[in-house]
């Protein structure tokens, strides 16, 4: 689980590095589009991708566990979900 988190965060982290890297890009360009604004906006684009794939996963992994938890112990889904998102 914990390379789970961390790579979700990795993936967070660059995204946001990312985006910072557009408003940048677009503050010097004066909001012109330019070679760099288009870099930093595919690069972004990437990084989303990346972040999205790394998110789908994490719940991928909270749905399994849930699974098990219904599967071990019968509760409705109401209390499955206040203990994992409480």
């Amino acid at each position: 689980m914990d390379n789970i988190v961390d790579t979700l965060n990795a993936a967070y982290q660059e995204l946001i590095t990312a985006a910072v890297s557009v408003i940048e890009a677009n503050e010097v360009s004066l909001g012109q589009k330019t070679a760099a604004t288009n870099a930093a906006l595919e690069d972004f684009k990437h990084k989303w991708q990346l972040f999205r794939v790394s998110y789908d996963k994490a719940e991928e992994f909270v749905d399994s566990v849930k699974q098990r938890i219904v599967s071990d112990c019968p509760i409705d889904q109401f209390k499955i979900d206040q203990l994992l998102f409480m």
